[in-house]
């Protein structure tokens, strides 16, 4: 590959350094190959529809960029090259990396490729790199002439340096080597911009479904008109194909890149919550001051009013994601609890702006040192951020949907407690209603066994001339007491109880002429027994007395009562002739034991027998406290 680099000594050496390098990594970039750089033409400045041969021409290195060598001039420039080549049957190809304008070319004399009109308005695809075609049977064996017409704006027009008039150094080499350069460059500066413009157009179109159906995320409509923006600002290369003046389009463009900072600055506000009512009336009066004051002004000042109104847009979305970043900064040291998130959130925040603004930034300095920029950053960062911010925003609408459905699932959860809740406080009352009319119900009964029977009973003791009938008769009125006292429903102490079961026992027991001798528990008793468990405790221990006296034929019965882990406990022994053989194993078919343990059970007690020929009976009740 023959390359020939002049410097300009009027560039700085950090600038011919930079600039050096990276065409250095420009023709790293080249796929193998060799091509020959025409980096010198003949400059003829001419509106002539061909090379005009009789007119003086002066040498010009390339690149050319109008704004630095003619900054005044507007109109057309022809430029030559003498080519020399030898045949080899290759197909050869001409590749220019960048022309900024309408241009034409011809070989030999011959018209190879012509592009656009000459005058309003010019095309504007700089990042479009082109790739002609040498017809075979228009090259000539040595020496060989190119001619490129180009028609260009003067310095002052409306527009970046970026997108100035200008011309790369052609390169002559192989067709197909040339096609895959072309191919890389295209995808790099038009295939992949573009499609990240169309991931972003996507995104707004959802960021403008979620505002409608999320009215309280303010941010989002920004956010929607902020990814809209940016497609639009990309749409400047079709407007002189739609026969847009470069004036029109450049008006079209700062009235679009006002909104684009409109919908950054209150996006980046309000997601953090905060509006300002000045802020919004500025930035509504500079999307229409913007276009206007430039339109109005002097041609010698558009230029000037457009770049500063770009710059004084770049600082005001630096400081709107300056102060962004320290409002979140803020909230994470208010935050109480879930820092964690707040955190995540904000260290993506800062490196997607971040990344975003540093590549601008890089972008414009490297214009501002007039260095070539193989690579533009901005179609690539910008839309990158925007997608990192859509994506961002989604995962924050998911994330809320995910907290509303886990508060659902726990308020449904709450609620089904409640209504076990009110259920179990409905049974409860249910049951206290029937216990308070079953109370009322036994204590009606009570008063009238008490009142009526128990009045007849005494009548018969007192009045009844048979021992037998005065007896039974007695018999049956404490068997009534007894279960009046049970259907009162009273607790009584049971050390009360112990009284009472004491005195029956031994008294029963003595006129059965069996010695009985009674074992209290050693403590002091501060029990209660329920009223039921104390009518079914002293029926068994009557029916244990009444067996001892007509079946043990027992002279001794030792009865023992303690309290321990809190259970009642008697136990019954006497030294009796026990239960024969042939009853064992049938105990609770005889002699009230079936009775006895039956009652045990419905107190969750239980009646143990234990007994054998010539030995006794023992018999352990078991009541819980």
């Amino acid at each position: 590959m023959r390359f020939l680099l002049r410097e300009r000594p009027h560039l700085p050496p950090v600038a011919r350094l930079c600039q050096t390098l990276l065409l250095l990594l420009s023709l790293l970039l080249t796929l193998p190959g060799q091509a020959q750089v025409l980096n010198r033409a003949e400059l003829v400045l001419s509106d002539a529809e061909r090379f005009p041969d009789g007119e003086p021409t002066q040498t010009q290195s390339l690149p050319d960029l109008w704004a630095q060598s003619r900054p005044g001039y507007t109109g057309q420039a022809w430029y030559r090259w003498h080519a020399q080549l030898q045949p080899s049957g290759r197909r050869l190809g001409l590749y220019i990396d960048k022309v900024c304008s309408n241009y034409q070319l011809r070989l030999n004399g011959q018209l190879v490729f012509a592009q656009g009109r000459y005058g309003e308005p010019l095309t504007d695809r700089c990042d479009q790199p082109q790739l002609l075609d040498l017809p075979a049977e228009w090259l000539l064996r040595g020496e060989n002439v190119i001619d490129l017409r180009l028609s260009g704006y003067e310095a002052q027009a409306l527009g970046p340096q970026e997108r100035s008039t200008r011309l790369s150094p052609p390169e002559l080499g192989e067709y197909d080597t040339l096609a895959r350069r072309q191919a890389l460059a295209e995808f790099w500066r038009l295939g992949l911009p573009r499609l990240l413009s169309a991931m972003v157009l996507m995104l707004s179109l959802c960021m403008g479904l979620l505002a409608l159906m999320q009215k309280q995320e303010r941010q989002l409509p920004y956010l929607a008109g902020l990814m809209l923006a940016w497609p639009l600002l990309g749409a400047r290369p079709w407007l002189a194909d739609l026969g847009c003046s470069r004036l029109s389009a450049e008006l079209l463009m700062l009235a679009v890149l006002a909104l684009f900072a409109l919908c950054a600055v209150q996006f980046l506000l309000r997601q953090q919550g905060l509006r300002r009512m000045p802020i919004d009336a500025a930035l509504l009066a500079q999307c229409l001051l913007l276009p206007l004051t430039v339109g109005l002004a002097p041609a010698a000042w558009q230029g000037r009013l457009a770049h500063g109104w770009q710059a004084l847009i770049g600082l005001e979305i630096l400081l709107a994601m300056a102060w962004h970043l320290w409002l979140r900064q803020l909230a994470i040291k208010q935050a109480g609890s879930g820092q964690g998130q707040m955190r995540q959130d904000f260290a993506l925040m800062a490196a997607l702006l971040g990344l975003g603004a540093c590549a601008v930034l890089m972008e414009y300095a490297m214009q501002a040192l007039r260095l070539p920029l193989w690579l533009p950053l901005s179609p690539l960062a910008v839309p990158l951020l925007l997608i990192g911010l859509g994506l961002q925003q989604l995962a924050a609408q998911v994330r809320g949907r995910r907290g509303v459905e886990q508060k659902l699932v726990l308020n449904e959860l709450r609620l089904q407690e409640r209504i076990a809740e009110v259920e179990r406080n409905f049974s409860a009352m249910a049951e206290q209603k029937l216990e308070q009319v079953t109370e009322r119900e036994r204590k009606r009964i009570a008063a009238d066994l008490h009142d009526d029977l128990g009045a007849k009973l005494l009548t018969i003791v007192h009045t009844s001339e048979s021992d037998r009938i005065s007896t039974l008769a007695r018999e049956a009125l404490e068997e009534m007491r007894l279960s009046v006292r049970g259907l009162t429903g009273k607790p009584v102490q049971l050390l009360d109880a112990l009284g009472d079961w004491r005195a029956e026992v031994v008294s029963r027991l003595g006129q059965a002429n069996i010695l009985a001798e009674w074992k209290s528990p050693a403590e002091d008793i501060v029990h209660t027994l329920p009223a039921r468990a104390y009518v079914q405790t002293t029926r068994i221990l009557r029916e244990a007395v009444s067996n001892i006296i007509k079946h043990s034929g027992a002279t001794h019965c030792i009865i023992g009562c303690n309290v321990q882990d809190g259970d009642f406990q008697v136990i019954i022994q006497d030294n009796g002739q026990g239960i024969p053989m042939e009853l064992d194993g049938r105990l609770d078919r005889g002699h009230g034991m079936a009775s006895m343990k039956s009652r045990a059970k419905q107190l969750q007690g239980q009646c143990l027998v234990e007994s054998g020929p010539g030995w006794g009976t023992v018999i352990r009740l078991t009541i819980p406290l």
